[in-house]
């Protein structure tokens, strides 16, 4: 194997959330051996600035020899402040690993991404390593991993070939708001709203850099590598959260008592996604929705329709 990647952690204002988040590393066999760099945006305001001093304070008592601490001195927002760090990290590795402070890793997964950008190190069709899979029951049984034309923001991994490529002003954008085909592909076939993300981004009503870098990828005709079942845990949704506004979406990444799996997968031979697996996550996500958000989603897809069949 070659060197070990870079560990991005993204950390703000939620204390006990992080502690956990570096427990889980740590307990990671390859995490005393990698470079580690933590990130800590700046208090947004008045109110967060006595938390974002305790997770500070936290981060100082965990300083290790291959732990790098840095303290933004203004909040950049998390969109900002993960697009700088994981630029500054592939242009002096070459490859990044990132987890945010809600984010439980299992013992395998530092394992997992780091076999994984590896071996797909050359492969320009691939542009992301996950942690993270849905519940699909499809996959329960697999023991491999699986490339899917999709993108994940919850512990991931990526190179310096593919994230140059990422275009944070999503060129041509604007078709989602006429095209209801792109749209709808955009959407992994109707089951989620994305292209409604997207648009709020542009619109300045969101601040996300995964949704951006989604629709690179899908623009791109690229895929991700994805784990069968899920290396990680979202213990996120709770009264600290930031972003939240999909909230339905915990109900499918992060159930009650979820635990991540133990140990790591195998990895594919051949880099190809295949329909069938799109298609499982796609009935996946589409299932877990509440009955008035999915009414909701069909209706405001076929008023685009309409729309756009009356230009």
């Amino acid at each position: 194997m070659a060197d070990l990647a870079p560990i991005a952690v993204f950390a703000y204002r939620r204390t006990r959330h992080l502690a956990r988040t570096l427990d889980a590393l740590k307990a990671c066999s390859e995490f005393a051996q990698s470079p580690v760099f933590i990130f800590s945006d700046g208090a947004r305001n008045e109110a967060a600035a006595a938390d974002v001093a305790q997770v500070r304070a936290l981060l100082q008592a965990r300083r290790r020899a291959n732990i790098t601490i840095v303290e933004a001195p203004k909040n950049l927002g998390l969109a900002a402040s993960i697009t700088k760090g994981v630029t500054r990290l592939c242009d002096e590795f070459g490859r990044a690993i990132v987890i945010e402070d809600d984010l439980i890793v299992s013992p395998g997964t530092l394992s997992w991404f780091n076999a994984a950008l590896d071996r797909y190190a050359a492969e320009d069709a691939i542009w992301q390593i996950s942690a993270h899979q849905f519940p699909v029951p499809e996959f329960h049984r697999r023991d491999t991993g699986i490339f899917l034309h999709l993108t994940t923001s919850w512990g991931w991994a990526v190179w310096k070939r593919a994230w140059d490529r990422y275009d944070p002003h999503a060129t041509g954008w604007e078709s989602l708001k006429t095209d209801a085909l792109l749209s709808r592909r955009f959407d992994l076939n109707g089951s989620y709203p994305y292209a409604r993300m997207l648009i709020h981004q542009m619109e300045g009503r969101l601040d996300s850099w995964a949704i951006r870098f989604w629709w690179t990828v899908f623009g791109a005709g690229g895929m991700s590598l994805f784990p069968p079942r899920s290396l990680v845990t979202n213990i996120g949704y709770d009264e600290t959260a930031t972003h939240t506004s999909f909230g339905f979406l915990k109900r499918l990444v992060a159930p009650p008592a979820a635990e991540p799996v133990a140990g790591s997968f195998l990895l594919p031979v051949e880099a190809r996604a295949r329909r069938e697996d799109d298609a499982a996550v796609e009935k996946a996500i589409w299932s877990a929705q509440h009955i008035v958000t999915r009414t909701a989603y069909r209706a405001r897809a076929v008023r685009q329709r309409l729309s756009s069949f009356g230009r």
